[in-house]
Parts: C-alpha cells; structure tokens; sequence
C-alpha cells in the first residue's frame, strides 16, 4: 500500500466523516428556519440563495484547478501560483460581490423585500472567492484536516445563529445573514489551515496571473455552465410556480445535495494523481479511473436505493409534515437518485479536464444546460419542483455516458456495469432491511438499510481487497507518518539522507518564466546518474526525472558548480547541489514500483 494511496483515502475518511458529523446539524438547521419563516418566508430566502450562488462561477474562474495541474503535470511552483491568485482574487471579490447586487435590485425590481435578501446573500461572494484560493494547497498536499474543520465548526455556527435568530425574532433579512456565515468562518480557517502547510504570501505579476487565467478560460465556461444549470431550474421554477413550490425545492436540494459532499471530496482527492498520471503514466490514469468508477458506484446506489423509500419521512421530519416537507417530499425521491449520477459525473469530468478535453466537456454542457432549461420550462408548469428532478436525472444520465464515451478514446475502460450487478443483491438487502424497521424512528431504517448494503456488498465481494486496505490504512492512526518513516529508513539502507518532506532549493524557470524553486515534480539529473551506493541506474528513475534541464544548468554555471565531462557522475555532483548551503535537493524517485518523495542530502 503506497503512502499516496493512504493519503488519498484518509483524505477522504476525514472530510467525509467531519461533514456527515455536520450532517444532523444542517438538517436542524432547515428545521429552525422552516418552521420560523414558513413556506412563503422560506421560499424568499431559497429565492436570493439560488439567485447569489448563480454568480458563484465568477469565484473560483476554474484558476485552482489550473494551479493542481501546473504543480503536479509541469513543475510549477505551488507557493508562487497561490500566491498570485490570492492578491488577484482579495481585489477581485468586492466588484463582484457589487454586481450580483445590483443585478438582484434590477432582477426583483418592485419587491424591497427579496431585494433586501440578494443584498445581503452577495456579501458571501467576497468570503467564497478568497477561500477558493487556498484549495489547491489542500489538494496537492492531499491534507484535509483544515476544510473538515471548516465544514463541521461552520454548521455548528449557522446552528446557534439560526436559533438565536428564531428566539429573538429578528426576521427574514437576519436569517439571510446566517447563511453567509459559514463561507466567512471557511475562509478563516483554510487561511490558517495552508499556511501550515506552506509559506503563501501575495505575489503581484498580472502578466503571469493573465496567463493563468487564460489558461483557465475554457475552465470558466465549463463552471459558468455548470453553476447555470445547478440554479436555472430553481430560477425558472421561481418564475412559474408559487414560492410553496421554491421552498419544497431547496429544502429537497439541501437535503439530498449534502451527500454529493462524497463525490466532492474524492474528487478534490484524486485531482492531482489524475493530472500527473495523465502526464507520466497513461495505463496508471485509466486504472485511477476505473478505481473511481468503483468506489463512487459503490458509495453512490445506496444513496438512490435507501433514499428513495424514505424521501417523505426526511422531507417530514426537517421541514415540516404539515409545512415546508409537504412541498418537499416529491422532488427529494428523484434528487436522491441524480445524486448518484452526479458520482459518476465528478469522476468523468475530472478525467476529461486532465486529458485536456475541455473544449468537449463545454460543448457537452452546453447541450444539457439547454435540455435542463427547456424541459423545465414544459415540465414545470405541470409537475412543479417534481420537474427540475426528473429533468436533472435526465440530463445527469446524458452528461455521465458522453463524458465516457469520450474518455475511452484515452484508454479508459467503459463503466463496469458488471460490478453494478454485483451491487443489486446488496441494494435488496438494504430495502428489506427498510421494509422491515419502517415503523420505528427514521434514524433506524437509515441504519439498518446502511448496514445491511454494506454488509452484503461485502459479502459478494464488492469491497476488494485493496479498497479495504486503503480505506483501514486511512484510519489507522498516523499510519502516513509510518509509511513515510519505513520510506526513509529503506533509503538509508541505499546511502541516502532522506526526509518526507522540506523546503525546496535551486532557481528554477517555472511555467510563468519566473525562477522559483525546485519541487518534487521538477528536478532533473543527468541522463546517466547513479545514485550514490545503489546498483540502480538512471533508467530506474522516473521518466521526469531523467533529462537535464537546460536551466538548472545555466544555473550551475553561474553557482561554479561541477560537472563531469564524462556524463558519469552520481547525484552529489549535480550543479544544483551547489546551489544552498545545506546542499539539499528534491527528486523523486520510484521505488519497488511505489512513488516516494526522497529529500537527498549530499554526504561529506
């Protein structure tokens, strides 16, 4: 089991278990303000949220992405890149925020009420733009401690302003207030969180930043379209029903759209193994791929099969059997299973976007982002927020199969239907287990569905055997420190000085042309270097790692560093050893077929 692939599943463990802690919070949460606004207050609020998350696609303009794949794919510096994004998004926020305002006014012109509401929900945008910025640090880390404590602590605080709202009365607008709380108290702790893990301070080169944010354009189509056709049924809906039918709706979508907190979470895990593997190694991406394929299956269809029985009873118990649930009920059965869609979608657009199938994945969804709009359209007149979820499944389905389609063209197998098959038996066992227990409480049909899917999915096999070791080294206690400890004394053992991690050292032409460091995914050796007391020759080394960059060695020969004429020379005679005091250097290395992070430290 590799370090990385423990990393990944604790990564996952962590944030999926700090957000379903939050998970009760949330729902007692819609409860407070349900039952305090009503439907009608309720679907005012649900109205100014879906309208300021609209703009949400100008927050993150798809630059984090850009920055995994320039550190991880082409040697970019992550500290510098952070950098630069930080200055351009804390100037870039407030006219944003201003312009989602303004908008609201002129769109609710006439209705004081949901224009006062827009107000105060655009604040939030300033919050969301600064905190997407430090993502990046998180994924490439691959250390989530941070984002699970944002997640869980900012429930906590919408929690206790809810209530306090609720109790003191203090109407609409205060409650609209509570809602952009939880982005603040996110940005606060991610700030804290990355510079734990690195140094990032604001760096300010426009001619850099607009290279990143043309590279990221196509990325911004892609999000533009996506938050579009997130939020264009729930605007339509406001336009052509009641706001009974809106406060069904967003009570349904945050009951059932929590859960995508799964996908998210392994897919900002695996962002980064997918991206460098489609640089380095191609059968290594389509199996990351086809793992994901897996797992997201496997989390995903108990979501559909026990979600779709007790959508009623949930929509009940948050908002109301008499109030708010009764609207939500129905939509909640078919958003439980575009959530399960949406699993596979994260996965598959991940894999486009790494084999820079950009242009593909937009015009795909721009056509589901017209087909969402006009079956509504039809659809909701007749059927109410029923429609966006039948629309939204429709839709979902046509976005996961294109993307795969495509996606075979770069060797990755098609969806394993033959292990969906193998989850059937399990899905039986759950809704037997429902039938069984749909008299007690809500809490025991949840869990005894869960378990016995999971228990059977066991049993037939469905949970492999490295599924089952990645996910137990995950929670093992500081089992990635272990791992990382065995790698370092395995390098002892071949005459090399090595720790897990540390700064790097050494000019270095980024991407941006900019001499920065030298990081894990950059360093060079010449082509026929040993290294010092192994019998392994270059060829051993990762393809990456074995061509002398023309920079560093310019870089040697204004440091007076040495150089063999030979071309025979071992890693102590590299010029960018000469270039720090400490003598240190970073370079990557497989080992026994595992990636490893070495830090060699040159001997006396």
């Amino acid at each position: 089991m590799s370090t990385r692939s423990t990393a990944i599943a604790r990564g996952v463990v962590i944030q999926v278990l700090a957000k379903f802690s939050a998970l009760p919070l949330s729902m007692v949460t819609i409860g407070i303000a349900t039952r305090y606004l009503g439907s009608n207050g309720y679907g005012v609020m649900a109205t100014a949220v879906v309208f300021a998350q609209s703009f949400e696609a100008f927050t993150e303009l798809g630059v984090g992405t850009i920055v995994v794949r320039r550190v991880t794919g082409h040697g970019g510096n992550l500290e510098r890149l952070v950098g630069m994004n930080v200055s351009f998004s804390t100037l870039y926020a407030l006219p944003l925020a201003i312009v989602a305002g303004v908008a609201g006014v002129g769109v609710y012109w006439g209705d004081p009420i949901q224009q006062g509401a827009v107000l105060v929900l655009a604040i939030g945008l300033i919050f969301t733009t600064i905190s997407s910025c430090y993502e990046p640090v998180f994924d490439i880390k691959v250390r989530y401690s941070s984002a699970a404590s944002a997640e869980f602590l900012s429930r906590v605080l919408t929690l206790s302003s809810a209530a306090s709202v609720a109790y003191f009365d203090l109407g609409l607008l205060a409650m609209c207030a509570v809602q952009i709380l939880p982005q603040a108290l996110r940005l606060v702790i991610q700030w804290w969180g990355a510079r734990r893990l690195t140094d990032i301070r604001w760096v300010v080169d426009w001619r850099a930043m607009g290279g990143l944010l043309k590279e990221a354009f196509p990325l911004t189509l892609i999000s533009i379209i996506a938050v579009l056709y997130w939020r264009a049924d729930g605007l339509i809906l406001s336009i052509l029903a009641p706001p009974e039918q809106v406060s069904g709706y967003y009570t349904a979508l945050q009951i059932a759209f929590t859960l995508t907190l799964i996908s998210s979470v392994f897919e900002s895990s695996v962002l980064s193994t997918i991206n460098e593997t489609f640089n380095t190694d191609r059968p290594r991406f389509a199996r990351a791929v086809d793992q994901g394929y897996r797992f997201l299956l496997l989390v995903g269809f108990p979501i559909a099969v026990i979600g779709w029985p007790l959508a009623h009873r949930m929509a009940d118990l948050v908002g109301g059997k008499d109030g708010v649930g009764a609207f939500a009920g129905p939509p909640l059965q078919f958003f439980f299973i575009a959530v399960a869609m949406t699993f596979l979608s994260a996965i598959v657009s991940d894999g486009l976007i790494a084999a820079r199938e950009q242009r593909y994945l937009t015009t795909m969804s721009t056509i589901n982002l017209v087909v969402n709009c006009v079956g509504n359209i039809i659809l909701v007149p007749l059927l109410g927020a029923v429609a966006c979820g039948i629309m939204l499944l429709v839709t979902e389905t046509i976005g996961v199969t294109m993307s795969q389609w495509r996606l075979r063209r770069h060797g990755v197998h098609p969806l394993p239907f033959g292990y969906l098959l193998r989850l059937v038996p399990a899905g039986a066992l759950a809704l037997g287990a429902i039938w069984l227990t749909e008299d007690l409480p809500l809490i025991v049909p949840l869990a005894a569905g869960g378990i016995a899917y999971f228990g059977g999915a066991l049993l037939v096999g469905a949970i492999p055997a490295s599924m089952r070791t990645a996910l137990l080294g995950a929670l093992r206690p500081r089992s990635l420190d272990r791992l990382e400890a065995e790698a370092a004394r395995a390098g002892e053992q071949e005459g090399l000085g090595v720790a897990p991690s540390g700064p790097v050292v050494g000019p270095f032409v980024d991407p941006d042309g900019v001499p920065t460091g030298l990081d894990a995914d950059t360093t060079v050796l010449p082509e026929t270097a040993r290294v010092p007391g192994s019998r392994a020759a270059a060829d051993a080394l990762d393809a990456e790692t074995t061509q002398l960059k023309p920079a560093a060695m310019a870089a040697s020969g204004r440091n007076g560093g040495r150089r063999d004429p030979s071309g025979n020379s071992d890693v102590t005679d590299l010029p960018t050893m000469e270039l720090d005091l400490a003598a240190l250097q970073t370079i990557r290395m497989r080992q026994q077929g595992k990636y490893v992070d070495l830090r060699v430290i040159r001997r006396r």
